[in-house]
């Protein structure tokens, strides 16, 4: 795998394969607080939740912070969309650089990251799977798996944990900013099917 011209986080695109362990944060406000360590127990990335109201419309807007605490990149969901859609922005958020999206017509559950977002018409990888289990791999354009992600022991009751598996050369900050899109989407999912299930409940 060739490192990209341009990733999120530079320093996370490494010359071999690296695993990594995300988390959700116990104590969080927004619920979509997250954290990244490497295989040393070292936080590399920070994922700072939280919902954004412009104008009457909530969006979710996800902040990514580097080892420094230094934010490189923000994940906000776009409001008008045919599917789950998230632009990626860059650290001073004045620049779309990716754009993550869920394949709408699909056989199978599929979830594409696109560097330079709408401007690029291929995507640069894949991620295909059991959603609903959370476990899922991310191939790149020539169908080489570049990626995996599986759901790890929860440790506490509702507090996801995932272990990733990067390849060399990838852009690690990219796979894990769509394993925490996955999450939130499949969240969302498992929430209103829950809600659906005890209305139906009440009903009979």
């Amino acid at each position: 795998q060739n490192p990209p011209a341009n990733p999120l986080l530079k320093s996370l695109v490494r010359d071999r394969a690296e695993s990594y362990v995300l988390q959700e944060k116990m104590f969080s406000f927004s619920g979509e607080d997250f954290r990244v360590r490497d295989i040393h127990g070292d936080e590399v990335i920070s994922v700072q939740g939280g919902n954004v109201n412009l104008g009457g419309w909530v969006i979710d807007k996800l902040g990514f912070k580097d080892s420094r605490g230094e934010k490189f990149c923000s994940v906000e969901r776009r409001m008008v969309a045919l599917s789950t859609c998230y632009d990626v922005y860059n650290a001073k958020g004045d620049s779309c650089v990716a754009k993550i999206e869920r394949v709408l017509l699909s056989a199978a559950p599929k979830y594409n990251f696109f560097y330079e977002g709408d401007m690029n018409p291929f995507p640069d990888f894949t991620a295909e799977g059991s959603f609903s289990q959370r476990k899922y791999t991310f191939k790149n354009g020539f169908g080489e798996t570049i990626a995996r992600v599986s759901r790890g022991e929860e440790m506490v009751r509702d507090v996801d944990q995932y272990q990733v598996e990067v390849a060399a050369g990838v852009d690690a900050a990219a796979i894990l900013a769509v394993a925490v899109v996955i999450d939130e989407d499949h969240d969302e999912m498992d929430s209103e099917k829950r809600e659906e299930m005890e209305r139906n409940s009440k009903q009979e």
